[in-house]
């Protein structure tokens, strides 16, 4: 039995969403299954109506699927949705690097690259929350430079989708090494303002899903969920 939780700080529908959001990640909550909100609700000791925000905002983001008549269900991933949410995220950062490559400083790469060590300690003391926001601000130095303002929203709308799918919570410290040593070569290709390279290691190495297949596998838990990483 869950204990109930006083919410003060944000809004109640921001704790709801949280709560969920965590439940999700952690498996609390299985792709397929029914969500009952009075469950919820008893357990957490808040009122149906945050529920329901959340569930709406969830349903926004593509988790969960609202069937009139029939109820809540969290979404069924496959290998095939990651393989698209990365490829979304490759050809986000292409067009953002066509504008942001000729307004890139010094200053900026080494804001970059100090954030790149701040990774690399975190892989090492193997702290996964703090990987994952250091790592958005990484992408956000040169996503922020683009010509294109929606380009940053649409990338951490996409980032925020692949938050909120199961996981097995683990970290992953070979996959974050590569991580770290492609944005050192993203890094080199901007302070060279050399388009092509920049290209090529984020769309073509760093958010390529078949080069990630095998960490994304033990990452989501794809066996263990049965999803077939042969679908394309």
């Amino acid at each position: 039995m869950l204990k109930k939780t006083n919410f003060y700080t944000t809004s109640l529908r921001e704790q709801v969403f949280e709560y969920l959001k965590k439940e999700i990640v952690t498996m609390g909550i299985r792709p397929g299954d029914k969500i009952s909100l009075r469950k919820i609700s008893e357990q957490l000791g808040v009122g149906i109506t945050p529920l329901r925000d959340a569930m709406l905002q969830l349903e926004g983001t593509g988790t969960v699927r609202i069937l009139p008549r029939k109820g809540i269900y969290l979404r069924e991933f496959s290998s095939k949705d990651l393989e698209n949410l990365y490829d979304a995220l490759g050809m986000i950062e292409e067009h953002a690097l066509r504008t942001a490559i000729h307004k890139v400083t010094p200053e900026h790469c080494e804001i970059m690259r100090n954030i790149n060590e701040r990774l690399k300690q975190c892989t090492t003391d193997e702290i996964n929350g703090d990987y994952l926001l250091l790592n958005d601000s990484f992408h956000g130095v040169y996503l922020n430079l683009s010509d294109n303002t929606y380009l940053p929203i649409m990338w951490v709308n996409i980032q925020q989708k692949l938050r909120y799918l199961p996981t097995n919570n683990v970290q992953i410290k070979e996959w974050n090494e590569q991580c770290n040593f492609e944005h050192d070569r993203i890094v080199d290709a901007l302070a060279e303002r050399n388009l092509k390279e920049a290209i090529h290691w984020t769309r073509d190495i760093h958010l390529n899903y078949k080069k990630r297949e095998e960490f994304m596998s033990e990452y989501y838990g794809l066996s263990n969920l049965q999803l077939n990483s042969q679908e394309d």
